[in-house]
């Protein structure tokens, strides 16, 4: 999503207004990923015609 939209994770603190470290920090691929996060990425597939509503 991030790479398909042209953002990175800076990006991400700053729209978000969360400090950088906070953004990496939950962003790690060996966690789960924040309820938040997960939102907004089904949002981001459903609007782009990605995955279907289960």
């Amino acid at each position: 999503m991030k790479k398909s939209l042209g953002l990175n994770n800076q990006d991400i603190a700053d729209i978000t207004e969360l400090n950088y470290n906070s953004i990496k920090n939950q962003t790690q691929p060996n966690k789960d990923l924040p309820k938040w996060l997960k939102l907004t990425i089904v949002v981001f597939e459903r609007m782009s015609g990605g995955e279907k509503e289960n």
